[in-house]
């Protein structure tokens, strides 16, 4: 807790913010054990209660079990104050969900697909996407308290770094700023495997929490999270954790990259290239459609896709190991459309990192491909608004 004598102004909204978190932790708490769960003064809990209450943010909830004597008044987090936006990026055309404040989704629309789209195009694409989720759900743009977009890329100073040639592009725009004039709503753009990062993080089981993680993505790009000290850490210039940009090798001055080898693409080349005569082509088939065939392959034990299988595990291993040599973290995840294979892979993939490295560790595939930049985005957007309500 901050000390007295500080900025009253920083110590209250600290305080409503320790409140607040503690009592969605909780579902269900009183004054008196906030007072005692956070080490505040009961007379600084109930000042910084009933503003909340005022607001709405909060509620009482009926009486709490005791002991002895009076019942106590349950305070509750009014998850339907307001509602969310997130929308995922990631996967080649715009995906959003829809939720209160619990940020759990509770609508999820996919939209237009968004390869060839830049700019201010694709800024108008996804205002368009935002009404037609709101006219359809029968809402009012002003019941969005924050939108959160899980984008590839880093935004540096509003300029966009692009690390694959092949990722969407802002161009020389400023999207979250413009999005924001036009909807006068508060929006966040972050990277979309910090997004991810944040989502895996949150769901952690009670006996998987740690101080210190690594998530890593490996399917239609490659790309690393970072967790430290509980907080997400993004680096001088939100760059951090750019994995798709160590290299694995040198072979006559040529800089062999980790993004071309750890990517899906690159891994149903080398399938195809064992498959001539599949119909249809492999190369031509949808991710799903692919990984799918994949694990049919591997099923009939096809020795080619198993080598290729073999050779992309080796690859991540090396890369954990390397990664986890200079963080050692306490957990790593292990995610993206490639861990669809998981069954296979991340046997080999945990085997080949204890072998090469020599701390403690402990690995998990994630529990949530399809629609983790989704949950992260709505995490940073509950937030956000959270934020803003208590300023």
């Amino acid at each position: 807790m901050i000390k007295k004598g500080g900025d009253q102004s920083f110590v209250r909204i600290h305080n409503q913010n320790l409140i607040l978190d503690e009592i969605i932790k909780k579902k269900q708490i009183s004054r008196a054990d906030l007072s005692k769960s956070l080490n505040i003064s009961a007379p600084s809990i109930s000042s910084n209660v009933e503003p909340l209450l005022r607001s709405g943010i909060l509620r009482e909830w009926g009486p709490g079990k005791s002991v002895a004597g009076r019942k106590p008044i349950m305070l509750q987090f009014n998850s339907k104050y307001g509602y969310i936006l997130g929308i995922d990026l990631s996967k080649g055309q715009i995906i959003s969900a829809l939720s209160d404040l619990s940020g759990i989704p509770h609508v999820i629309t996919k939209g237009e697909k968004t390869r060839n789209v830049v700019g201010h195009d694709l800024i108008n694409m996804i205002e368009e996407h935002i009404y037609k989720v709101l006219k359809r759900e029968g809402m009012e743009l002003s019941s969005i308290l924050a939108i959160t977009i899980a984008s590839p890329g880093i935004m540096m100073n509003h300029r966009h770094i692009r690390i694959d040639p092949e990722q969407i592009h802002w161009q020389d725009t400023n999207p979250a700023l413009i999005l924001q004039e036009r909807l006068n709503v508060p929006v966040v753009i972050e990277n979309d495997i910090n997004v991810a990062a944040l989502a895996e993080y949150k769901n952690l089981k009670k006996y998987e929490r740690t101080e210190n993680m690594v998530f890593i993505s490996v399917g239609r790009g490659l790309g690393s999270g970072l967790i430290i000290g509980g907080q997400l850490y993004k680096g001088s210039f939100g760059g951090a954790g750019e994995v798709a940009l160590m290299s694995s090798s040198i072979s006559q001055q040529h800089l062999s990259y980790y993004e071309a080898l750890l990517s899906l693409e690159t891994f149903k080349q080398e399938v195809a290239g064992n498959q001539p005569n599949s119909s249809p082509p492999i190369n031509e088939e949808e991710d799903e459609q692919f990984l799918q065939r994949v694990q049919d392959l591997l099923s009939k034990g096809d020795p080619f896709v198993e080598q290729a299988v073999n050779k992309i595990s080796r690859h991540i291993a090396v890369m954990i190991a390397n990664v986890s040599a200079l963080l050692n973290p306490q957990l790593v995840v292990v995610g993206g459309e490639l861990m669809a294979l998981s069954n296979y892979l991340f046997p080999k993939i945990k085997n080949d990192v204890y072998t090469l490295y020599p701390f403690p560790i402990e690995m998990k595939v994630s529990e949530e491909v399809e629609h983790v930049g989704l949950h992260g985005s709505l995490v940073i957007a509950r937030d956000e608004a959270i934020r803003r309500l208590i300023k």
